[in-house]
């Protein structure tokens, strides 16, 4: 009976080293399959990110745009030179669809143009509906 009990109690501790060992393969793949969603979960951030970095930049470049044509309207800078012409070639399709919502404001050689603050205005709040739009669908 010495035998027979010594071998059940190998068998018995070969099974425990068994379940042991299962117990551990066990949690280290949970280990690994949490790193793997914080991985790609760091991922995801990275490109949302990045995407909003993009927006603000480009909306950004926007607003400045539109602020030096504010500027140079209200300072009344020629508008035959080059560096007026370039700015307001470039502003006018953006301010374009808020013309004549306004009256400018004429003051001598200076005119304030409402229509362009209404653009800034507009542009920035479409701008932060969108950054929140996609920190919203991408679960932020």
């Amino acid at each position: 009976m010495n035998e027979h009990s010594e071998h059940n109690t190998t068998h018995a501790e070969d099974n425990y080293q068994q379940r042991q060992q299962q117990m551990q393969l066990q949690e280290e793949e949970l280990r690994l399959e949490q790193e793997e969603h914080r991985l790609e979960q760091a991922r995801r951030n990275l490109i949302v990110n990045r995407l909003l970095k993009g927006m603000f930049f480009l909306v950004s470049a926007l607003e400045t745009l539109l602020v030096l044509r504010f500027l140079l309207k209200f300072a009344g800078a020629n508008p035959d030179s080059l560096f007026s012409q370039v700015i307001y070639g470039w502003s006018s399709p953006f301010v374009a669809p808020f013309m004549n919502l306004f009256n400018d404001i004429n003051l001598g050689n200076s005119i304030i143009e409402i229509n362009t603050i209404t653009a800034m205005i507009i542009y920035g709040l479409l701008a932060t509906l969108a950054a929140r739009l996609v920190e919203v669908v991408a679960g932020r």
